[in-house]
């Protein structure tokens, strides 16, 4: 596979929406980290900032709706997972080992 065709995995997403999501963690974070340290009230904050982050972001979801429903429905299929064999078609012998490698 190319490097643009490269197929994403989950700790690539997990980077990509915590990088993008950095702001609103530190936002519940911080004050949750401080109020733990200094004084409860601090949570408040927290919680707040939560509140406000959760209803944007269903906000998001419900209005993106139709957009990401036609960008599923537009992607092409991926081609199905497959055990890897040697370069002869044949598949590879048991002693070497139980684990089995899987390709795109």
């Amino acid at each position: 596979m190319s490097r643009d065709e490269r197929c994403r995995t989950r700790t690539d997403a997990a980077v990509a929406w915590t990088t993008a999501h950095a702001a609103e963690l530190a936002g519940v974070g911080v004050p949750l980290i401080g109020g733990a340290v200094f004084t409860p009230w601090l949570d408040l904050v927290s919680v707040a900032w939560a509140a406000l982050w959760a209803a944007n972001e269903f906000r998001l979801r419900r209005t993106t709706r139709t957009a990401r429903q036609v960008a599923v429905a537009t992607r092409p299929a991926r081609p199905a997972l497959s055990t890897s064999t040697d370069d002869e078609g044949e598949r590879p012998p048991a002693e070497a080992g139980s684990r089995k490698e899987v390709s795109r």
